[in-house]
Order: structure tokens, then C-alpha cells, then sequence
């Protein structure tokens, strides 16, 4: 099991045990005889619920689902308005309420979502609540909303910690470029060991289709990029991702006209999985072979420098170093 599907299914299975304790409290404020807790109770369950099946069936990307919006915003409204009448008694919800943004959204997001839920929630209770119950509510929502933040900031430097050690990027399924270097060179030893070709591809989406798309789109596109390249490359050929939209695949046993086919083939199904009817989104690809006296360096440098050519030539393209070098003789 991938990463990202570890990822989902322990969402899935979060949401499904927050579901399973609301419905106790509303199971409790129904004993009790409290009505709107009861009924706040119930509808957040069906809520939490829903969000466990839908991030269940999710098979890409890291895009909220408009029903986790609801969520959020259903209890927003509804702590925020028990601070306001005595007919709600839902402000312990708020004391969670950060904690659960933190788990809905990506760190900035809930970061100003909590800033600006916590101003509204100080200015409400300060305005229609002017007892001595005001300073409990409001050291003990403090006090949630300091541990929450401590929670958060030790989960990213935990993080960031643990960054340098993964071996793959969660949203692509590929292989971190701070591996490159020393799987390549690896791989440069056993070509030159063994006798063997050996091609290091370039490959990255096109400006002129990915710069049109939404931000909020990119993390899909990339997953399915990934998903294609993953699909489509051998058992032994390895892909990095090399910076935000470009990767580099490296490809053993395989000289330049096998890598063109390869590259072909790969820029026909990536424009075939990440396109629809409304946009077409399309990937250029430079390959350069190993040659006597390559490095490393030199490998990535010049499938770049392929690449870089492909992408001065047109969107959709491939490009190999010796057929750059031929064009550049022949001028």
C-alpha cells in the first residue's frame, strides 16, 4: 500500500470514529433531555460519516471535498451562535473546533481559518455574554487553542525531521530528488560494470496548459502524473520528482532510440489521463543516454538541456540529446 493510500485510509477511518463518538453524544444529550445538543450532535455524525465514505472512495489528490466545507462550516456556525442564546450549549464544541481545522484543512488554510474563527469567537462572547461564565469560557478556549497550536507545531517539526528520510513524495508516489544523485551514480557503475546502456529522461508538464489550470487543480494533476508514469515504467526503471511540475526518470538498459519510443508512449498516455474536454494539458520529455566519462551531473544536465529544447520547440513534444546535437551540427 502506497503512501497516499495509507493517508486516505486513516482519514477515511478518523472521520469514521469522530462519527461514531458524536452519535454517543447525541445518544447522551437524548437521555438527558437535551434537544439541541442532541440534534447538533446527530447532524455532525451524519456529517463526519459522510466525509469517512467519500475520502474512502478517493483515489487522488489532497482537494477538500465541498461536504468537509460543510462540516466545517456547519459547526463554526453553530459555536459561534451558542455564544449568543442560551439555547444552544454547544461552546465546549469550540474548544476542538481548531484542532478539527487542522485535521480538515492544509496547515495555512486552517492557520487563518482558526485566526479568524478565534476573533469572532472573543468578540461574540464578549459582546452577549457579560457574566462570570465569560472568563471560563474564554481561558479554557484559550487554553485548547494554545495546546492545539503546540500539537501542530510539533507535528511539523516532526515533519520536517522525517522529510530527508522518506524515499518518496506522498502526492506523486515518486522517489525524492535527494536520492538521485547516489541511485544514479549507482546506476552509472553497473552500466559501465556490466557493459549496459543506460538513459536519464526529463520529463515536464507544459506551461501553456498548466499555467491556465486553477492551483487548487495542480496537486490532481500531479497525482495523476505520477499515477501514469508509475503505470507505465518498468519494475526496474526509477522516476524522481525534480521540482514542482518536472521529473527525471532513469531508465537502465535502455539506449536512446528504446527511450524515445518510452518517452513517446509516455507523452501520448499523460496526455490522454491528464486532459479532458474543456482543457489539454501535455508534457515535454528530453532523454540523453550514458556516454564514456558521465557523471551524475552530467546526465541530469544534459536531459535537461533536452528537455529545455523540446520545450523551446513546442508544447507536447520529446527531444534526445543527439538529435539536438545533429540539428546543432547541421547549422
Amino acid at each position: 500500500m502506497s503512501q497516499t493510500e495509507l493517508s486516505i485510509m486513516m482519514r477515511s477511518r478518523l472521520y469514521l470514529y469522530g462519527a461514531a463518538i458524536t452519535a454517543l453524544l447525541a445518544l447522551t444529550g437524548l437521555i438527558t433531555g437535551r434537544k439541541e445538543d442532541t440534534i447538533i450532535a446527530l447532524l455532525l455524525s451524519i456529517l463526519l460519516a459522510i466525509n469517512s465514505l467519500l475520502q474512502k472512495n478517493r483515489n487522488e489528490s489532497t482537494k477538500q471535498h465541498p461536504v468537509t466545507h460543510i462540516t466545517a462550516a456547519f459547526l463554526a456556525v453553530t459555536t459561534l451562535l451558542s455564544t449568543t442564546s442560551s439555547l444552544y450549549s454547544l461552546t465546549p464544541w469550540s474548544y476542538i473546533f481548531p484542532m478539527l481545522l487542522f485535521f480538515f484543512y492544509p496547515l495555512k488554510t486552517a492557520a487563518v481559518s482558526v485566526a479568524l474563527y478565534s476573533v469572532c469567537f472573543i468578540l461574540l462572547l464578549n459582546t452577549f455574554d457579560a457574566g462570570p461564565v465569560k472568563v471560563e469560557l474564554l481561558v479554557n478556549y484559550l487554553l485548547c487553542l494554545l495546546l492545539t497550536c503546540g500539537f501542530v507545531l510539533l507535528r511539523e517539526v516532526k515533519d520536517r525531521q522525517l522529510k530527508p528520510l522518506r524515499r518518496t513524495d506522498n502526492l506523486t508516489q515518486a522517489s525524492t530528488r535527494e536520492h538521485l544523485n547516489n541511485d544514479l551514480e549507482k546506476e552509472i557503475q553497473r552500466s559501465e560494470r556490466e557493459g549496459t546502456d543506460l538513459t536519464v529522461m526529463a520529463l515536464a508538464l507544459d506551461e501553456r496548459g498548466f499555467g491556465q489550470v486553477d492551483s487548487a487543480d495542480h496537486d490532481i494533476l500531479l497525482n495523476k502524473l505520477g499515477h501514469t508514469l508509475h503505470e507505465n515504467l518498468r519494475e526496474f526503471d526509477s522516476y524522481y520528482r525534480w521540482q514542482d511540475h518536472e521529473f527525471l526518470l532513469v531508465l537502465p538498459y535502455t539506449n536512446t532510440k528504446q527511450a524515445m519510443k518510452t518517452a513517446e508512449k509516455l507523452r501520448v498516455r499523460a496526455k490522454n489521463s491528464l486532459s479532458d474536454q474543456h482543457r489539454s494539458i501535455t508534457v515535454s520529455i528530453g532523454a540523453a543516454s550514458l556516454n564514456v566519462g558521465d557523471t551524475a551531473s552530467s546526465m541530469l544536465e544534459k536531459s535537461l538541456a533536452a528537455l529545455r529544447q523540446a520545450q523551446k520547440g513546442g508544447a507536447n513534444r520529446t527531444q534526445s540529446l543527439v538529435d539536438f546535437a545533429m540539428n546543432d551540427n547541421q547549422s
